[in-house]
């Protein structure tokens, strides 16, 4: 019987070498390849195809919702579980619109993680809590369906955060400057890709500087 094919994405040594071998243990399932950053994991995920990508959200550089809308436009057919320390509603959303499969969290149980992998490695979708694939896809629907045309502006603090974007400042460099978390910042600028219904964030400067939304 194949296994399973895991591919991992974190910017900890320590938990993805836990997280190998946990998989690695399985009889139907095991680690192919890793990567430490984004950047580092479109690269070799150009070539490689594995059943399932488990994609850390917060990392250095690009970050995991970033790094998953890119892989997807190049493979579509790809399933990314998603995992984070945090288990906000805006987290798990943004996942679910940048085209994830799954979303759990760190400190899930190992019984719970593996089922994830088996589960999306099945076509379906695995989400924390009681989400079922039918609610699911109800969601992605009616997103989906909301796409009429209406005026979208930024919050004066969503507007601050994108024009230092814009400027080419990094999440610490915005967070210290607003005198903020960078947890903060991450969630406005989630909150923005939603807001605009765009997959990255060169796509969302685009759209401000097209609508004079940038000062």
């Amino acid at each position: 019987m194949k296994k399973i094919s895991v591919f991992l994405v974190d910017d900890h040594e320590i938990f993805r070498n836990g997280l190998k071998q946990l998989i690695n243990s399985e009889p139907d399932m095991e680690v192919t390849g890793e990567a430490s950053s984004g950047e580092d994991a479109l690269h070799i995920l150009e070539t490689a195809r594995p059943d399932v990508i488990m994609m850390d959200i917060r990392m250095p550089g690009l970050n995991g919702l970033e790094t998953s809308s890119r892989l997807l436009q190049k493979n579509p057919q790809g399933r990314i579980l998603f995992f984070s320390l945090f288990d906000e509603p805006d987290y798990v959303a943004t996942a679910l619109e940048m085209g994830g499969r799954g979303y759990i969290l760190k400190d899930t149980s190992n019984k719970i993680l593996l089922n994830a992998i088996r589960t999306i490695h099945q076509g379906k979708y695995y989400f924390i809590g009681e989400v079922s694939d039918v609610l699911v896809k109800k969601y992605l629907d009616a997103r989906q369906g909301n796409g009429g045309s209406q005026d979208i502006s930024l919050s004066r603090r969503e507007e601050q955060i994108m024009g230092m974007i814009n400027q080419g400042k990094n999440n610490k460099d915005i967070a210290e400057s607003l005198q903020l978390s960078i947890r903060t910042i991450e969630t406005h600028r989630m909150n923005i890709l939603r807001k605009f219904q765009v997959n990255s964030i060169e796509e969302a400067i685009e759209y401000c500087k097209t609508n004079n939304l940038l000062n």
